[in-house]
């Protein structure tokens, strides 16, 4: 499983009055030898610190996470990291593929889930849509972080730029013109459907400048809005360069939306409207589940990044990262909220 808003809420909900949740997070890459280092090595750090019923929980969350490790190993998996949670109270596991590796690999039992990380993950590396494009056929993705998901693939046909036997030019470009855009129909289908399903906020085209303006036409408004850049690719290119030229222009997409954020926030506090500053006001309103945007500034310390984000989640709320010494966000110790509502 990808992260998703709907996952972070779903681990939110965990909730238990003794330490009986279980959280890892683990850096892999392929390297599996390092993944049973790291297991033994946290085994040591925690077993000592629980109680009789609490090494209970977490011997029994070992065995599960431990279950999942050897599936996904098996299976060939060389992402970057894995998250896997456990509350064998509520008989929930569910392990996550991360987009990148985790800051610290970790392993917790609390009373909660520890999602902080995901949702920094999630908010920094939102997925964004690709197609890409070019007259032999198409590739719509869907790219986090490093991984790069395949939704769907096609072929072409569509005559290359030649005169074909004794057709005239004009006729030939005809004939053409209507396999372009006939294929250009089916793309914007399958991506429509595709992106919908996804919860795709972001599209960025890759491929040919007559295939990619064929393609963007037959979008509908929606995603022609979401567009966010276009650059000129082979399909037979690998995926390790793409990811190399395109991450600046997600890096580029996810400030600027950063940037309109915090903006909206400081009009609504410089005009007393629907935004609030500071620990304490933004914490009551997330309990009172008055926010629609939580805004954190990036270096906090972990203990209140996760307390936040876990009201956040609970109640629906939108978590926004900013930079750290961010001009605005600053003056109010790296916390606010844009509200849905007031309450008087």
């Amino acid at each position: 499983m990808r992260i998703s808003e709907d996952l972070l809420r779903k681990l939110a909900s965990l909730a238990e009055t003794d330490r009986t949740v279980f959280s890892a997070y683990i850096e892999t890459a392929g390297n599996w030898d390092k993944v049973d280092v790291l297991i033994e090595k946290e085994i040591k750090r925690i077993t000592p610190l629980l109680n009789k019923n609490e090494s209970e929980y977490f011997d029994v969350s070992l065995s599960l996470m431990k279950d999942y490790i050897n599936s996904k190993s098996s299976k060939g998996y060389n992402g970057p990291g894995l998250a896997f949670f456990a509350d064998i109270g509520a008989d929930f596991t569910q392990g996550v593929e991360l987009s990148v590796a985790p800051q610290k690999s970790f392993f917790a039992l609390d009373n909660e889930a520890i999602i902080a990380p995901l949702a920094f993950e999630l908010d920094e590396y939102e997925p964004v849509g690709v197609i890409m494009a070019d007259a032999s056929g198409a590739r719509i993705l869907v790219v986090a972080g490093k991984i790069i998901d395949d939704a769907q693939s096609m072929r072409a046909k569509i005559h290359h730029l030649c005169k074909v036997g004794g057709w005239s030019q004009m006729r030939y470009q005809r004939r053409r013109g209507k396999q372009v855009k006939h294929f250009s129909k089916e793309i914007a289908s399958a991506v429509d459907k595709i992106f919908t399903d996804e919860k795709i906020k972001r599209i960025l085209l890759a491929g040919r400048d007559q295939i990619l303006k064929s393609i963007e036409n037959e979008l509908s408004q929606k995603w022609q809005n979401s567009v966010i850049g276009r650059i000129a690719w082979d399909l037979d290119a690998g995926d390790d360069e793409f990811l190399r030229k395109v991450s600046p222009i997600f890096e580029k997409a996810e400030r600027e939306q950063e940037k309109n954020v915090v903006g909206e926030f400081n009009a609504e506090i410089r005009k007393n409207g629907l935004a609030v500053a500071g620990m304490e006001n933004t914490k009551t309103a997330l309990e009172y589940g008055q926010v629609d945007t939580l805004l954190l500034e990036i270096g906090l310390a972990k203990e209140i990044v996760e307390e936040l984000t876990s009201l956040s989640e609970t109640n629906s709320s939108h978590v926004e990262f900013v930079q750290r010494n961010n001009e605005i966000l600053s003056k109010f110790d790296g916390i606010g909220a844009i509200l849905r509502y007031k309450i008087n």
